[in-house]
């Protein structure tokens, strides 16, 4: 038994694309992750996947960036812009919050601050279990910590919301309901086809709980670092504040290098299911483990330049090559949120007032408009109980 890495660009790109190869990075956080999309592998995966992309259509990502985004954008800063500060970190989880949750398809009927930080809590308490294999202290206790969010998730939130749904579909079935009056969202979908593919009610708990995760949660790290950047970067070239300021086109190229930079899980993790032969010549049995370091295949000289280990939004790539490298994964295992995260690559052609800017740059852009800046008197802090790259606190300025 040995473990096996992989950190060549065209190596690791290579590697994630092997059938022979199954998703193991969140085998610590079955609480959750157990069966949920992202640990799926084979025919079960693909069948998984082509039910949910029904949802992942190009006029869904622009409704969620020109009708709810905006709304969910304006309350939350609505929140901080009178004390003129906040936290990145913070910031951040509560403007996901109300994006996933609805993406989800979480019902929040009390809309009271109350029940927002419920799930608030609820969120962090499961992101414990997407990071527990990186965590560096007493698994048992973080365990429990993951397992009562999740049954605080079920009662208080998932129950309702799935049976308000059951009755909407209900109606659809006896004709008293358009069907386009249905909810676009994943629960929505995973409640009608439940009893098919094999999905029970617990795992639609866990591939609800997961999809709210995974839009807030790795979103929330990939914005705090592109606006770290962002600073270091004007800091550095003052000559590009303004442009900042006024090219949502180029705040979007930093948000992609950022992304390149800081994947949200610096590896990828994977258990052969058989003998194989990976692309750079090494050789994996089931009982091994491959690590693809995602981290540092992205810092590759020989795909991104010789200063690839540096933040540059003026990087100039192939056509062909994602300026944000295997980030979000690569062939079927591509993050299916990829598009909603990042938005569409812009080209010399591209209309700024059409364009698809994704969540990410749509969050950097109004912190930037509100004169977001690092708050000199409170210096960020790394998160420092996990082994991947996260912020734990980010303090910054709001206002003039």
């Amino acid at each position: 038994m040995s473990t096996i890495t992989v950190d060549g660009y065209k190596e690791a790109h290579q590697t994630l694309s092997l059938p022979e190869l199954e998703q193991s990075l969140y085998d610590e956080g079955r609480i959750l992750m157990d069966r949920v999309l992202v640990t799926l592998h084979g025919e079960e995966h693909r069948v998984r996947r082509l039910l949910e992309m029904k949802i992942f259509k190009k006029d869904f990502f622009n409704y969620y960036e020109k009708e709810v985004l905006p709304a969910v954008v304006n309350a939350t800063l609505a929140r901080f812009l009178p004390t003129g500060r906040t936290d990145l970190m913070d910031f951040g989880r509560r403007a996901m919050l109300d994006l996933t949750a609805d993406f989800a398809g979480i019902d929040r009927p009390a809309g009271t601050e109350e029940e927002r930080d419920a799930l608030l809590s609820i969120l962090n308490g499961l992101g414990v279990a997407a990071t527990l294999g990186q965590y560096t202290g007493d698994r048992e206790v973080m365990r429990a910590v993951a397992a009562k969010a999740l049954s605080d998730f079920d009662s208080r939130f998932f129950r309702p919301s799935a049976e308000r749904r059951r009755q909407l579909l209900a109606e659809v079935a006896a004709g008293r309901l358009a069907e386009d009056a249905l909810p676009r969202d994943i629960l929505t979908i995973l409640v009608k086809n439940e009893g098919k593919a094999g999905l029970t009610p617990d795992m639609i708990l866990r591939e609800t709980g997961f999809y709210f995760l995974a839009g807030a949660h790795t979103s929330v790290h990939s914005l705090t670092h592109a606006m770290h950047e962002i600073f270091q970067w004007t800091a550095a070239h003052p000559e590009d504040a303004e442009r900042v300021q006024k090219d949502p086109l180029f705040v979007q190229r930093c948000v992609h290098e950022s992304f390149r930079l800081h994947p949200s899980s610096p590896i990828a993790q994977r258990r052969p299911t058989c003998p194989v032969h990976l692309p750079d010549g090494q050789s994996a049995t089931p009982e091994d483990t491959v690590v693809i370091d995602l981290f540092h295949a992205n810092r590759q000289p020989s795909a991104f330049g010789a200063d690839a280990a540096a933040f540059n939004p003026y990087r100039e790539l192939p056509p062909i090559q994602a300026p944000y490298g295997i980030t979000f994964g690569v062939g079927i295992h591509t993050c299916l949120g990829r598009n909603l995260a990042a938005g569409d690559v812009s080209k010399a052609s591209t209309d700024p007032a059409t364009h698809q800017y994704g969540t990410v740059t749509l969050l950097a852009l109004a912190l930037i408009a509100n004169g977001c800046r690092p708050d000199p008197d409170n210096a960020p802090q790394r998160e420092a109980r996990i082994k991947r790259e996260a912020w734990a606190v980010y303090p910054v300025l709001l206002g003039a």
